[in-house]
């Protein structure tokens, strides 16, 4: 069977919104779209993703004001991401591994797609009941995987928590998402503390 990459399968038109934008803005701008996420974007390039499930979770249930609540607010950052020249095999283990549905496809630091379970399932009907399976193991796993369990084909973007630098090569420290540059001071300063595991992913959807 002949390898089948990301970029075959990936949805290419990817519907984006600005961190500043309100959740009002985003529920509409899902909606006229049709789609039930969207890429949040600053003035340095992608940070995180909003779901139709974080509006419902974040702001509707909790009666908050959706025109004063900014996308930032309750965005998954940082954001985990695949390159379009990786295979589906490696995006369907990067989102069992990380327990999504939704993987965003970073080439040169741009989004140039994203893919789902569905796109890989439709193009490898033979993984239906794996991923089926594992995705639906994430709604009773109370343990969230630490970073050295996870599959390092993926990559995390998002602002380093030390510096507030834009950076697409995310990861923790003392519970801080730091950029390469801030890790490595971090554990010059601090051999001895480790790094640990990837914070709250439950929230993604």
């Amino acid at each position: 069977m002949d390898e089948i990459l990301i970029r075959d399968v990936m949805t290419k038109n990817v519907v984006s919104i600005n961190e500043n934008d309100s959740v009002r803005v985003a529920a509409e701008t899902m909606a006229k779209n049709r789609v039930g996420s969207l890429i949040v974007r600053s003035e340095f390039g992608p940070i995180g993703i909003v779901t139709e499930s974080d509006i419902i979770k974040k702001v509707v249930s909790k009666n908050a004001d959706t025109e004063s609540t900014k996308v930032s607010e309750i965005m998954n950052t940082p954001m985990i991401f695949a390159a379009p020249e990786q295979n589906i095999i490696d995006a369907a283990s990067i989102m069992i591994t990380n327990r999504i549905r939704r993987l965003p496809i970073i080439q040169n630091n741009k989004i140039v797609g994203i893919i789902t379970h569905t796109d890989i399932v439709r193009a490898s009907p033979a993984m239906v009941s794996l991923l089926g399976e594992r995705l639906r193991m994430r709604s009773t796993e109370a343990e969230i995987p630490r970073r050295e369990s996870r599959v390092r084909a993926g990559g995390m973007v998002g602002i380093c928590e030390c510096c507030g630098m834009y950076s697409i090569d995310m990861e923790t420290f003392d519970e801080e998402w730091v950029c390469e540059k801030c890790a490595n001071e971090k554990h010059g300063l601090n051999p001895e503390r480790k790094k640990h595991g990837f914070k709250d992913w439950s929230r993604m959807s």
